[in-house]
């Protein structure tokens, strides 16, 4: 990304973008039980929803994004809470600038095959990384309209194919609101 891709997510996020998600990712609900460990990574958080709920349990998080506002949002989020995250504002497509081990990372609706391969090198032993990403779909769906921020059916699976995969899933989601994703979800872990 750029710096205008960072001025375009700082006026999105001025603007109100995503200010009615406070609660977290629903896989991170659904799959409550398997998420272990100590030290989490949350890939592109935003104004971290998912950041907050997984400090909530009890992990050490960092976050990053590339937008300094949503970054700014989700530390008077987070302080309002009582609730400690390390935040960064840093552009992912120059790579990650945080050297782990992670027990768990996740990458949540953020398309970059590059960086999720890197991610998966920043896992501790017996470390997970969970996603979610949308699907390419036929179906009137919710989500990019730009096919390079969809993946196809299995390719999520492919980039990860040297981790046991735990559970997945790809598929028509009902979001909170009642609208549809098409998404993939997968929790994998470092043998």
């Amino acid at each position: 990304m750029s710096d205008e891709d960072r001025r375009r997510w700082n006026e999105r996020y001025g603007a109100g973008a995503y200010q009615s998600r406070e609660h977290p990712s629903s896989v991170l609900l659904d799959w409550k039980d398997a998420l272990t460990g100590n030290s989490a990574l949350d890939l592109a958080c935003g104004r971290g929803r998912n950041a907050i709920h997984l400090a909530t349990l009890g992990f050490e998080v960092d976050a990053i994004d590339i937008s300094d506002m949503a970054i700014q949002q989700a530390t008077r989020r987070a302080d309002s809470l009582g609730v400690h995250v390390h935040w960064l504002a840093h552009d992912l497509e120059r790579g990650v600038p945080l050297v782990g081990p992670y027990d768990l990372i996740l990458m949540i609706r953020y398309v970059d095959n590059t960086l999720l391969s890197t991610a998966v090198k920043l896992l501790a032993p017996r470390g997970k990384i969970l996603v979610e990403e949308h699907l390419v779909s036929n179906e009137a769906v919710i989500g990019p309209t730009n096919p390079e921020f969809r993946v196809q059916p299995g390719s999520v699976q492919q980039t990860l194919r040297g981790l046991e995969i735990e559970r997945e899933f790809e598929g028509l989601i009902q979001e909170p609101d009642g609208t549809w994703a098409a998404l993939v979800r997968v929790l994998a872990q470092r043998a």
